[in-house]
C-alpha cells in the first residue's frame, strides 16, 4: 500500500515539492536578487498546506547566475511540450491560447489515466501538463493556468515551433 502524491494533489508533501516563500526571501536576500522579480519569474504553484511553491532548480539556477531566466528547459525538453501540446484533441489549441494569454480554463482531472501515453480528449493533456508541472491546477475551483513568466516563456517558445496555425497569434500575444 502506498499513497500517490501529484501536483494536482500534494497533500501532506506540499512543502516538499519544492522552495517555500520564506525560503525563496531569505535566498534573495543571501544572493542580493529582487524578490518581486523573483516571484514574477518563478511563483504560481500554490497549496493549501504549503501557500507558494518555487521550482528548485529554477531558483538556485536564478541564484547562482544571478539572473532571471527560464531554466526549466534544462529540466524538461520543449520537445516534450511541444508534443503534448500538439496532440489533435478538440479544444486543446483553444484552451492552450487561452492559457497563454493569461487565463485560466476549467478541466476534469479524474480521467486522466495516470500515465503519459494514454489520452482521451485534451483534459488529459493539460492534466499531465499539471502532474509535469508545466501548469498550477487549483483544486477548488478545478482550473489550470500558466502559473509564471518562465513557464509561459516555454509555452510561446513550444507554440512558435509546433505546427500549429495559431502560432503567430501566441507569439503576438506575449511579444
Amino acid at each position: 500500500m502506498f499513497d500517490e502524491f501529484s501536483m494536482a494533489n500534494v497533500g501532506a508533501m506540499a512543502p516538499y515539492t519544492g522552495f517555500t516563500e520564506p525560503e525563496v526571501r531569505q535566498l534573495c536576500a543571501c544572493y542580493a536578487m529582487d524578490f518581486e522579480e523573483c516571484k514574477t519569474w518563478y511563483d504560481g504553484y500554490h497549496f493549501e498546506e504549503s501557500g507558494a511553491i518555487y521550482n528548485p532548480r529554477s531558483i538556485v539556477q536564478s541564484m547562482i547566475f544571478r539572473h532571471f531566466d527560464t531554466y526549466w528547459n534544462q529540466t524538461e525538453t520543449l520537445d516534450a511540450l511541444r508534443l503534448y501540446i500538439d496532440m489533435n484533441y478538440a479544444g486543446l489549441r483553444e484552451a492552450v491560447m487561452e492559457l497563454m494569454a493569461g487565463g485560466i480554463h476549467r478541466i476534469n482531472i479524474r480521467t486522466f489515466n495516470n500515465d503519459m501515453t494514454t489520452f482521451y480528449s485534451y483534459e488529459d493533456v493539460l492534466t499531465l501538463l499539471v502532474h509535469l508541472g508545466y501548469l498550477g491546477y487549483d483544486a477548488e475551483k478545478k482550473t489550470v493556468f500558466i502559473p509564471n513568466k518562465e513557464l509561459m516563456e516555454e509555452f510561446v517558445s513550444a507554440t512558435t515551433a509546433s505546427k500549429w496555425p495559431e502560432k503567430k497569434q501566441a507569439k503576438e500575444l506575449n511579444g
